[in-house]
């Protein structure tokens, strides 16, 4: 069923199972400092270079069309206003590169893109950005960290260098606190390796630390699904690209299972009691294998955080709201999928009983994006293999973070956008603030409030993260790249009139040069930019976002990403 601006749809039977959630024990972060590279070898995430085509790529809607922007309608660039925004460098790729003590000195492999998670609480920032983790307080004083991920979850490190042995591959991280409970949630995505060959190999796991208290630089208990049979056909799978949310009473997690094989497997979602595992029990887990979504294919389900729902949006028994494209094959589009799980307070039971529904909702037009164009500049790496700088590649137009607050879901993607005068397409935003309600008999209805476009003439946005305050207002941060601007950080603010300007809070001190774009080794000539960002909001109201910018300073040989960790003041 696909409806115009507004929908009904009853609840679907969907066929739902256990899985077992696995105590592996209890870390810390590491607060010693790293030790120095001794040689830098590659490594990139295991995402194929384009999950679209895995499913056979289309046309789409005949009624949907590129999103053409009217010169008035363009937003303008400048330097985030003073007041409005602060914050602090984060992560790097030296960062990341490095992390790892005693046995996990110099065992992390260059990594490209830089994924990321972000979470605030308590006067604490966590960060985790591919496979290191770190903790700064809110002025950006590094507290503990960067510690690599393989060694905070007792994992095999990536590579012994003395030994020439393979371990354990993290990728996808992602955080969250919950102030509700006063808790810290990270998960990753882990899949085994061949020890000598380096190629994936079952088993295949999600891992969830929850902290012990509203401290995250104390102790955090380990817990384990497996994955490796998870998936529709052509398993043993991987859960990539594990996203996260929570509502009153559960913690939830989408991901798309691929085959280790070859293929696409199907979007998975599991649900677990997030009061049971901040107690440290180890509670059932709900898991729905490819769940189907009529008029679509589900693919990057993302589920909702943020605001807890309100009474008029909630049912007594809990609902979690999530989001996603209508379907992943169609290179236009102009239909979204909303999704609600009812009776999450279930899941504090035995034998957990939620059901899912969905219904997909007409949208204006978006699809896949061009890769990014980038300010010509010097590339150390690119000297050296005597390339030319690269562009940056967007990925696809699947759907990023999605957010709760007030009684409305709100997401953003990138799309291709259309200039007057400009004979190539751009990357651009489109973001949606849609309001669903689950009704008491199990009706889904779900209304867009509210859409538009961020774009701005003659240069590229791309992976947006959103999040929302309570009144309507939100941010969306996002990278910022094209003929005038190195890759730069930066955010805009909207309210009841759409979108505002383009604000930079940390310009881009060079051109992206990082291995995974030259053909010297393997790559296309568009460097693999990071997947997703990361937004967020505090107790007081601020929203905070992690993006990717190219910072100055000490870098890699192989690749000079950094990530930016921004503050925007509440009350905006």
């Amino acid at each position: 069923m696909v409806c115009a601006l507004f929908c009904v749809v009853l609840p679907s039977a969907l066929a739902q199972t256990r899985e077992t959630l696995e105590y592996v024990g209890t870390s810390r972060l590491d607060s010693k400092p790293s030790t120095g590279i001794v040689y830098d070898d590659l490594r990139i995430t295991p995402h194929p270079e384009n999950d679209a085509e895995l499913a056979g790529t289309r046309s789409g809607p005949v009624s949907a069309q590129i999103p053409f922007i009217p010169a008035a309608s363009a937003q303008q660039i400048r330097p985030a206003a003073g007041g409005i925004a602060t914050g602090f460098a984060g992560l790097t790729h030296r960062d990341q590169r490095l992390a790892g003590t005693e046995t996990y000195a110099n065992t992390q492999f260059s990594t490209e893109p830089p994924d990321q998670g972000l979470a605030v609480g308590n006067g604490f920032v966590l960060q985790t950005v591919n496979a290191a983790l770190a903790i700064y307080d809110e002025s950006g004083t590094l507290r503990q960290g960067p510690t690599a991920l393989n060694q905070f979850l007792h994992l095999k490190p990536e590579v012994n260098r003395n030994t020439g042995a393979y371990g354990d591959l993290t990728s996808d991280p992602r955080a969250y606190y919950d102030a509700q409970l006063q808790r810290w949630f990270l998960t990753v995505a882990a899949v085994a390796t061949d020890a000598k060959s380096g190629q994936f190999a079952a088993p295949t796991r999600i891992l969830i630390a929850v902290s012990q208290s509203n401290d995250p630089t104390g102790d955090w208990r380990i817990y384990s699904i497996d994955t490796t049979n998870d998936g529709r056909e052509g398993c043993p799978c991987f859960a990539d690209q594990p996203l996260i949310g929570a509502d009153a009473y559960g913690f939830f997690i989408s991901t798309n299972a691929f085959s280790l094989r070859e293929g696409f497997a199907g979007a998975q979602i599991y649900a677990i009691s997030k009061q049971l595992l901040a107690s440290g029990a180890a509670p059932a887990v709900a898991h729905w294998n490819s769940p189907h979504v009529a008029g679509g294919l589900a693919f990057s389900i993302q589920p909702s955080f943020g605001g807890l729902a309100s009474a008029e949006n909630e049912p007594s028994a809990g609902v979690e709201y999530m989001m996603s494209i209508a379907d992943i094959r169609n290179v236009l589009d102009n239909r979204v999928a909303v999704w609600a799980m009812s009776n999450t307070e279930s899941l504090n039971d035995a034998s957990p009983a939620p059901k899912l529904h969905s219904v997909i909702v007409k949208t204006e037009s978006f699809g896949m994006p061009p890769d990014a164009l980038q300010k010509v500049g010097e590339t150390e790496l690119g000297s050296l293999t005597g390339e030319k700088s690269q562009r940056i590649e967007t990925n696809d137009q699947r759907l990023q973070q999605t957010f709760f607050a007030g009684g409305t879901l709100w997401s953003a993607l990138t799309t291709m956008v259309a200039f007057p005068k400009d004979p190539s397409p751009h990357a651009g935003i489109a973001y949606f603030a849609i309001k669903p309600t689950l009704g008491a008999a199990g009706t889904l209805t779900a209304q867009v409030l509210r859409q538009g476009y961020v774009a701005v003439s003659g240069n590229d946005l791309l992976y947006p993260a959103i999040a929302a305050h309570e009144n309507g207002n939100a941010a969306v941060a996002f990278t910022v790249a094209g003929a005038d601007y190195f890759p730069s950080a930066a955010f805009t603010l909207i309210g009841e009139k759409g979108a505002g300007e383009v604000q930079i809070v940390a310009a881009g001190a060079s051109a992206q040069d990082g291995f995974s774009g030259y053909d010297f080794f393997g790559g296309s000539g568009s460097g693999r930019s990071g997947d997703y960002s990361a937004a967020t909001v505090d107790a007081n109201g601020a929203i905070w976002s992690a993006v990717e910018f190219i910072p100055s300073g000490a870098r890699t040989l192989l690749a000079n990403w950094g990530t930016y960790i921004a503050k925007i003041a509440a009350g905006y």
